[in-house]
Formats: C-alpha cells, sequence, structure tokens
C-alpha cells in the first residue's frame, strides 16, 4: 500500500537529487554524526538514515551495517513512512510481516527496529531508524531521544531544500543575465539601470555593453554614478538634459530627450535620444530602467526633410512670382506688339521712311522682350520638372532623342534646342538605330516621325513600351499627317502625345517642358 502522496514524495526526491545513491558514494559528515549519536545513545548496534524510492531503499547515513541499499518492499522502512509516529517491531522472526524478510533470514539478522519517518514540507521522504540482533524495545527515554534526532534529520533536509532551491536561483539568474547580454548586444543603444536608494548617492547598476558606441571610449567607466555619461554631453544641451531629469526625479514620472555629445576624436557633435521610466521597490529605492540610442542618421533625415520643405515653398512662391511677373509683362508687351503692327499696317496713315524704321525698332525690341519672357517661364518649367527627378540625375541636362529621316527636319530641332544647356539632344536616323539609342541613353523624351524606314514610328514606340526599363518614357509623335485616323493610331500604339508639322521652333522648348511636367518628369 503506496503513500497517498506518493507521487508528490518521489518528485521532491528527484528535485533534491536523491532518487538514487550518488556514485562514487558521498559521505556526510553531519548524517554520519547523527546516526552514530542515535546508536550510543539509544545502545542499539545499527541506525540508519534511510530514503525510500520508487522502487529501492537506500541509506544516506549509517552505522553498525555495510549493507547500503535494499528491496522497497521488503525493508522495514517502507511500513514507517506510512505513518507519522513511531514504528516498531520488538521481534521480527515472530512478526508475520518479516519474518522471511532477507533483513530477518540474511546476514544483518535483526530483531528489533525502531525508526521514524524523516519529514520535509509536509512529505515523508524517508526514515531514521535503529535496529538491534536481539529482541527489544525503546523505552520512553529513548522514544524522545530518538524523536529529537529526527527532527535534527529533518533540519538538515530542509537546509538541503535551500541549498537546492539557492543553486537553482542562482542558475537562473545567471541565465537571465546572459539572456540580458545576448539582447544587449543586438540592441542598437546602450541599456541602462539607475539605482536610487532613499537618502543615499544613486549609482548605475547596469550598463549595457554598446556604451563605448553610444558615448566614445569611457575611461572612468567603473564610477558608479552617472558622471561618465553627463561629461560627454554636449555644454549647450546639458542644462536641458540636467533640468528634464531633475524634473522627472521629482515628478516619479518618464524623462525623455534628444541631445548632443561630443566624442573623442570627432569634430562634429552627434545627437543622441535618451528615455527612462522610475519603479519603486518596498523599501522606497527607485529604479530607473532606460535606453540612450544613437539617433545621428534620423536627426539628419530630418533636417534633409525640413530642407527639402523649405525648398519646395521657395520654389513655389518663385513660381508664383513668375506667374504673376509674366501676366504683368505680356500685358503691355502685347500692348507693345500690338500697336507697333497696327502702325505698320496702317495704310490711310502711312509712316515716313523714318518713323517706320523706329517703329520696327520698337517691334523688334517687344518682340525680343517677348522671347525672353517665354525663355524664362521654360526654364521655370524645367526646374519644376528636374526637382522631381532622382537626386543622381537632378544636375544634368534633359536627353531629347529625335528620330527622323529627314535632314533639314533634324537640323531645325538641334538649332533650335542648341542654346538651351538644359537639353541634350541626340538623333537617329531609323527606328532600329533609334531604339538601340534609347536602350544604351536612356532618354527623358523621345520625338519620332510616324513615317520611318524600316520600322515605323508605331513600332518603336511599341518596343519601348514593352521594355521594362523604357516603358516610362515620354514619347511625342512628331508628324506632318494631321488626320484624326492617324491621331488615333498614334495614341493607341502608346504615343503620349501628338505634334503635327510644320513645328514652330521658338515655342519647342516651352512644349518639351510642359510635356515633361504633365508627365510627371519621368
Amino acid at each position: 500500500e503506496l503513500p497517498l502522496d506518493e507521487a508528490k514524495r518521489l518528485q521532491c526526491l528527484a528535485e533534491l537529487g536523491l532518487s538514487e545513491p550518488p556514485c562514487p558514494p558521498e559521505p556526510d559528515a553531519v548524517l554520519d554524526g547523527l546516526v552514530r549519536c542515535a546508536a550510543h545513545l539509544l545502545g542499539f548496534p545499527i541506525a540508519v538514515i534511510s530514503l525510500v524510492a520508487e522502487s529501492r531503499m537506500w541509506f544516506m547515513a549509517r552505522y553498525g551495517t555495510d549493507a547500503v541499499a535494499g528491496a522497497r518492499d521488503e525493508s522495514f522502512c517502507t511500513h514507517t513512512i506510512r505513518g507519522s509516529t513511531l514504528f516498531e517491531v520488538a521481534d521480527a522472526q515472530v512478526d508475520a510481516r518479516f519474518a522471511d524478510s532477507p533483513w530477518v533470514i540474511g546476514e544483518t539478522r535483526l530483531r528489533a527496529y525502531a525508526g521514524l519517518p524523516i519529514r520535509l514540507d509536509g512529505l515523508t521522504l524517508g526514515a531514521l531508524c535503529v535496529a538491534d540482533t536481539v529482541p527489544r524495545r525503546l523505552d520512553a527515554v529513548q522514544a524522545t531521544l530518538l524523536a529529537d534526532i529526527a527532527n535534527a534529520v529533518g533540519a538538515w533536509f530542509r537546509h538541503r531544500r535551500e541549498h537546492v532551491d539557492l543553486l537553482a536561483s542562482r542558475a537562473d539568474l545567471q541565465n537571465r543575465a546572459e539572456l540580458l547580454q545576448s539582447l544587449s548586444r543586438e540592441t542598437p543603444g546602450m541599456l541602462f539601470q539607475y539605482r536610487q536608494p532613499p537618502g543615499e548617492r544613486g549609482g548605475l547598476s547596469f550598463v549595457s555593453g554598446h556604451a563605448e558606441l553610444v558615448f566614445g571610449a569611457l575611461a572612468p567607466l567603473q564610477e558608479p554614478g552617472p558622471r561618465a555619461f553627463l561629461e560627454r554631453c554636449h555644454p549647450d544641451d546639458l542644462p536641458a538634459l540636467l533640468r528634464c531629469m531633475g524634473d522627472a526625479v521629482t515628478a516619479h514620472q518618464p524623462w525623455q530627450q534628444v541631445f548632443r555629445v561630443c566624442l573623442p576624436g570627432v569634430a562634429q557633435p552627434a545627437w543622441r535620444a535618451a528615455h527612462a521610466s522610475p519603479s519603486r521597490l518596498t523599501d522606497g529605492t527607485v529604479l530607473w530602467h532606460g535606453f540612450v540610442a544613437d539617433v545621428d542618421e534620423h536627426v539628419e533625415i530630418d533636417r534633409l526633410r525640413r530642407d527639402k520643405l523649405a525648398a519646395e515653398r521657395a520654389s513655389a512662391e518663385k513660381s508664383a512670382f513668375l506667374s504673376r511677373a509674366s501676366h504683368e509683362l505680356r500685358t503691355p508687351l502685347n500692348a507693345v506688339l500690338g500697336f507697333s503692327q497696327l502702325l505698320l499696317l496702317a495704310e490711310d496713315e502711312p509712316l515716313s521712311p523714318r518713323q517706320r524704321e523706329r517703329i520696327e525698332w520698337v517691334l523688334a525690341s517687344a518682340q525680343r522682350l517677348h522671347q525672353l519672357v517665354d525663355g524664362l517661364l521654360d526654364l521655370d518649367r524645367a526646374e519644376a520638372v528636374r526637382a522631381r527627378r532622382p537626386d543622381d540625375q537632378a544636375d544634368d541636362a534633359f536627353t531629347l532623342l529625335y528620330i527622323e529621316d529627314e535632314p533639314l527636319n533634324t537640323l531645325l530641332v538641334q538649332e533650335a534646342l542648341r542654346q538651351r544647356p538644359d537639353w541634350h539632344v541626340l538623333h537617329a536616323a531609323d527606328g532600329r538605330s533609334g531604339l538601340a539609342l534609347a536602350q544604351t541613353q536612356r532618354p527623358e523624351v523621345v520625338l519620332t516621325d510616324i513615317n520611318l524606314p524600316g520600322l515605323s514610328g508605331l513600332d518603336v514606340v511599341r518596343e519601348l513600351r514593352a521594355d521594362a526599363a523604357l516603358s516610362g518614357t515620354l514619347c511625342i509623335a512628331l508628324s506632318a499627317d494631321a488626320t484624326p485616323g492617324q491621331i488615333e493610331r498614334a495614341m493607341q500604339a502608346g504615343f503620349d502625345d501628338y505634334w503635327t508639322k510644320p513645328l514652330d521652333v521658338l515655342e519647342l522648348a516651352g512644349r518639351l517642358a510642359d510635356a515633361l511636367a504633365r508627365h510627371g518628369g519621368r
């Protein structure tokens, strides 16, 4: 019959490492002394401390016998652990439970047995017992002495439990410390814990391994306080940082601050962001757990974002000014141009040769001013498109690929853009060579005739749209065929726009800039 708490009892033995006898044996001076005391004080030749495991019983300490273990179901101690008081057998030879036990009929020749259970946390682990080879019983004094020694054995087991728990706690703490160090190594910043006992000077109780990456090489890192870190703070930012930390301590609230640090051997200050939160222990100690990160890149990105927004605002203001200026300039220019032309055309009031010459000077000057205003607006549109281009292309001229088999038309376009540094013109005389140039030069605009030798303009644009690298290129058809059917076929083939000849060369740059702006600057 097993004890009711057998499973818990066996689990307790396992947790203490006592399910099996150690190999080699590990004598314990305290337990060995207790069994000697039991034997001498009670006048018994044999005394043992036994532990009853799942299938066997073994002696953790023994006196007067060479036996070290035995089968559980044959032992006297199996009966002892079933109760909570003294278990005694005066003469085993006449007791039916033990008459044929190996301990009785074997080499040991036991006749008398007295044992008390050894308990730990309400569980019986084994027994303290004395035995003799002649029949006998304990008197009251002997029973009391045995109980006192059993209590001492129980105290030893309680200390063992505390020792095992302490070792487990130490192992757990070591594992946690190793985990914390591993996580700290993977954290791109410095973790810290600041301990502030009530009425005492505080100090850093933990600093992760990335401290020197955040604050540079720190010779006085062994100091318990934060002075070594605060000394690296930029002098202009230190007062605000200390004030923020002081306010947080007073209010017992989290604090966070962005500040600069001066690193050894680095000319420019570096930006850091710190955050810490408090927690109060039962003894009044306040722990601050915090994190300091390198935010140089974030600050630079934020600065670039602000600069970009400022540039966009300035560009918008400039465009608005140019729009207003264009309107204000064009109105009087149109009047000058118009009335100058009317004076030259008036037949009812003919001009003298000298008057005509002067009016022609006025008209030429007005036309020149008109061209300058148009050029200014064209430049503004081109800059707006350039602002949307990738950074590595923003300062380059736009590339126009003109595919045309008529040399005069080619010369006309080249001359129209020759004075424009923001445009670079490439030429191809047929569709196949035009495609080859497009694949190697990646132009922003392809301007092509429809009727080309070999590969037509429609075939060219279809090839461009099928090429992933060129599918977003702005493609414009330029043809003398202005019939609706031809225009529809061109747009279906993939052209973005359709221009008809003859081309006004004075308007070419402006029309290209407008087309790019509508196209998104791709």
